[in-house]
């Protein structure tokens, strides 16, 4: 993604003083490469490990208005607004662009596109940047030509997905995962719907057979203490993605992430009941980047934390 920001109004083709260069140092590496006309408040939401980035941006230092400035060709943006805070001015692609900026609406600006913009520093905005692949891939399945930018628009169930992201992410399940790979791959099919574009839908003659199904699970079960994505699975059952999450519920009556779920869930009684692992460790063994995070969902799915629930099973 290439954003170019400039002093709007006089002469669209001035570029910021390199003075006027601010970088954040989230780690997200897409989000980092954007140089600010002041120094940007943000914070990383996502895991260091995880594809995609997730950035809660509070604004930028300085006065009324910011600009923004960079290059990242490999990130695919969609950002949700926070606040209603003024207007959004310049260009996105060859599309000139003079909107309000109200909470809820999102932007998406592909990869190559590049962005001329002004907007208020005290904006805030919930940033997704995802690689731009995840977007080939998904109009390559559902044959759709590329998406398009999207400038803040009223897009309510985005929104929603974006909020669940948020939450996920937070306040990480046993299967978050392939929670959050779902909801990203439910935004890329969104985005290319938003396109009004005719879907390719054969799912009624797709099906999983039992050979198939049983590949699936003897590979979730080998990999519980992996990240695992519906591509991954997809790629064991010889399916599509797009297709995968649906022909699996028809065949287990679950979807894969409640699947997912319940098998890391069982793992953990298990591993309580039969081991004397550390919880640090046994969180490590279920897929979970921290025991905090391991903690807080095994107490949501079970009513106790996991030292408890030991514990109880001791006695």
């Amino acid at each position: 993604m290439q954003w170019l920001g400039q002093t709007l109004g006089v002469d669209m083709s001035i570029h910021l003083p390199a003075t006027a260069a601010f970088r954040a140092e989230t780690g997200a590496i897409a989000y980092d490469s954007i140089s600010f006309s002041g120094k940007p408040k943000a914070q990383r939401l996502s895991q260091p490990q995880s594809r995609i980035e997730v950035i809660r941006h509070a604004g930028v230092v300085g006065p009324f208005t910011a600009t923004a400035s960079g290059h990242h060709a490999d990130y695919d943006a969609l950002m949700l607004n926070l606040t209603s805070s003024g207007r959004m001015r310049g260009r996105i692609g060859d599309t000139k662009i003079d909107k309000t900026l109200q909470r809820g609406h999102v932007s998406f600006v592909p990869g190559q596109c590049p962005v001329v913009l002004e907007f208020p520093a005290n904006h805030h905005a919930l940033g997704l940047f995802m690689p731009s692949s995840e977007m080939r891939h998904m109009t390559a399945e559902l044959g759709a030509n590329p998406v398009g930018p999207i400038a803040s628009e009223r897009q309510e169930r985005l929104a929603q997905i974006m909020a669940m992201i948020e939450t996920e992410i937070r306040a990480p399940g046993f299967a978050a995962d392939l929670m959050i790979d779902g909801l990203v791959r439910a935004i890329c099919a969104i985005l290319v719907r938003h396109e009004s574009l005719p879907l390719v839908d054969d799912a009624s003659r797709i099906h999983l057979s039992p050979v198939r199904l049983a590949r699936v699970i003897d590979f979730i079960e080998s990999r519980l203490d992996e990240e695992i994505s519906l591509a991954d699975m997809a790629t064991v059952a010889g399916l599509s993605a797009f297709h995968f999450s649906r022909v699996f519920k028809m065949a287990t009556g679950e979807t894969p992430y409640h699947f997912l779920g319940s098998r890391r869930l069982g793992r953990a009684r298990s591993l309580l009941l039969n081991s004397e692992l550390p919880l640090a460790e046994l969180a490590l063994s279920c897929g979970f980047a921290s025991q905090s995070h391991f903690t807080a969902a095994f107490t949501k799915a079970m009513g106790m934390p996991p030292g408890r629930y030991r514990k109880q099973i001791a006695d």
